[in-house]
């Protein structure tokens, strides 16, 4: 963790729409006597149950009941462009909270944040833009391209929602990114290395410990959404290539209309489909398998890997998964190119035939999470990236 120095002193602002892992970088920050506020579109009773201290949540959730409403009437969101309305709502709350507010920095999330940006430069503050997943442009494009591959329809991210974000990476002083591969799709749009805050993610390490659980078989789980973003269809193949004798594969995660078609298309023994398990029950399935594979076409940095690293498993993922910060040069685990089912399946069966390979990777994984993937480990990087800014 890195030394932490107490001059200048960073007074944080943080505005999210909705929770992200804001509320654990305030959580961290108010430890460390640099938080002013954490303003969300959830309720406050929420930001609480991570930590947050209610004297310094502003809870804005007119906007997130009109982007919910969106979201059980699909039809009738699209129509009435719900989720835009939400979070220029919640815009508009938040900036007239910030202005009677007091700090020297402002930390505002991607998609939500364009006027407070503004806002805040307008008073001198230094402005720091949290992106979780790549550039916009790189996202939009390779889930259009991902979906086209299988013959299925995405849902377009809105031009308004791009040109937002657009505005945003413009207006901010630095972009804070999750992984090197964040920053590789921003240089290729053009921007400065120097704008650019590299910061990976944490995990609840209190939470996620190694509590391994006696099973026959050799089981491989990939947390998430299954969907196709997530890569669900070459996780599904891979596993078939490998043909490991006495194997399971475990999805959980909100199962898409996409997997249930291809999975009841393609029934497949040995792989099971969990659904959504709540974040408190995790710990307990991955402990009980032999590694986490991740799949991913795009993402910024998933927090499921830090999550199985924590508990001790090895892991095996893509490349655009932000996993490359996670297996350290094979360390901890395996990084292969996206949309390659063959790679896949060669990593699961190096390491379902290597039991001593596996078992050196997971307490690789486990040691390095402890140590770098903590969320009092991510605050104190980004507070330290804040200070030396301010100086």
């Amino acid at each position: 963790m890195p030394t932490v120095s107490r001059q200048p002193s960073p007074h944080v602002i943080l505005s999210v729409w909705g929770r992200f892992h804001a509320f654990d970088l305030a959580r961290e920050l108010h430890g460390l006597g640099a938080l002013s506020t954490l303003m969300t579109s959830y309720p406050g009773f929420v930001a609480k149950r991570f930590g947050v201290q209610q004297s310094q949540i502003r809870s804005c959730p007119t906007g997130e009941v009109l982007t919910r409403i969106g979201h059980k009437m699909p039809r009738l969101g699209k129509l009435l462009a719900l989720d835009l309305r939400g979070k220029q709502q919640f815009e508009r709350s938040a900036r007239r909270i910030l202005a009677s507010l007091s700090g020297n920095v402002f930390v505002g999330w991607s998609g939500s944040s364009l006027s407070l940006l503004r806002d805040a430069k307008a008073r001198g503050m230094l402005t720091v833009l949290e992106r979780c997943s790549t550039h916009i442009i790189e996202q939009t494009k390779t889930l259009l391209d991902e979906y086209a591959t299988f013959g299925l329809a995405f849902a377009d991210t809105p031009a308004a929602t791009i040109q937002q974000e657009l505005a945003e990476y413009e207006e901010a002083d630095y972009i804070a990114v999750p992984s090197g591969f964040v920053v590789e799709s921003f240089l290729r749009q053009g921007f400065s290395p120097q704008k650019l805050l590299l910061n990976p993610y944490g995990a609840d390490t209190s939470l996620f410990q190694p509590a391994p659980k006696p099973h026959t078989a050799f089981r491989m789980i990939q947390v998430g959404g299954v969907t196709i973003r997530k890569g669900f269809r070459y996780v599904a193949e891979a596993f078939r290539l490998a043909a490991i004798p006495n194997s399971e594969l475990w999805f959980v995660g909100g199962v898409s209309r996409e997997a249930k078609d291809y999975f009841a298309k393609y029934p497949t023994p040995g792989i099971t489909l969990h659904g959504h398990v709540p974040q408190t029950q995790l710990p307990q399935l991955y402990n009980q398998c032999d590694l986490a594979c991740l799949g991913s076409v795009e993402e910024g940095l998933a927090y499921v890997l830090l999550q199985a690293a924590a508990c001790g498993l090895p892991i095996v993922c893509t490349q655009s998964t932000g996993g490359c910060e996670v297996v350290a040069d094979r360390e901890c685990g395996i990084a292969v190119p996206p949309r390659d089912p063959a790679a896949l399946a060669a990593a699961f069966c190096q390491l379902a035939s290597d039991p001593a390979q596996r078992h050196s990777m997971g307490r690789a994984a486990q040691a390095r999470a402890a140590s770098h993937f903590s969320w009092p480990a991510y605050a104190a990087r980004a507070l330290a990236h804040y200070q030396t800014i301010l100086r």
